[in-house]
């Protein structure tokens, strides 16, 4: 007897436990890139503000920057500003790892992505594609003078690896056969007989 397929239901189907762990991994890397480029904002912005006139910190913001420990400190000890530098700096790179498995795990269970989740990240370099920070957005368009509007197409460039993914923005020119009789029978149907 062949193997019963699980019900699709308010459940989310018989894989529902592989979507929700593609579905993890993907906010974790999102959330690590944040991580890393906020605690850079507010590092340089620290540098920039200097100290205050007690010889304290001044404090750029009022979002709490968690402290990463490294291996080698002990509680009663304080990490160094190189030791939380360092491991800010590894947070986008934890991120790409994050994408690979999620990539991995789709392509193992034979599951597709959604088409956002696809491309939100490099395809060569598994860099999560945030605009102004890890990419570049454009658009372009290769007629001549610019003349067609169906020819724009939307360039995203990873700053990364210097990859480039092209995405039409506008509709097809001509809809389809059965669209165009449909479209057909409704104008039909709204002109009046005399």
């Amino acid at each position: 007897m062949a193997k019963a397929k699980g019900k699709k239901g308010s459940s989310g189907g018989a894989q529902s436990h592989i979507r929700a762990r593609l579905d993890y991994l993907h906010k974790a890397a999102i959330y690590l890139q944040s991580a890393g480029v906020a605690s850079k904002q507010s590092s340089s912005q620290l540098v920039q503000n200097g100290t205050s006139q007690d010889g304290e910190p001044g404090s750029a913001s009022a979002r709490i920057v968690p402290l990463f420990l490294s291996h080698d400190t002990t509680p009663g000890q304080k990490s160094t500003g190189t030791h939380t530098s360092a491991n800010t700096d590894r947070l986008p790179q934890l991120s790409r790892v994050f994408i690979s498995q999620m990539r991995g795990v789709s392509l193992k269970t034979q599951m597709r992505l959604p088409v956002e989740t696809k491309r939100s990240y490099c395809k060569r370099c598994d860099t999560l594609l945030s605009p102004g920070v890890s990419c570049i957005q454009e658009i372009r368009n290769e007629s001549r003078d610019r003349k067609k509007p169906w020819a724009d197409v939307r360039v995203i460039c990873c700053t990364t690896c210097g990859t480039e993914k092209h995405f039409p923005l506008t509709e097809r020119r001509t809809k389809k056969l059965s669209e165009r009789r449909k479209q057909r029978e409704q104008e039909k149907e709204q002109v009046p007989a005399p």
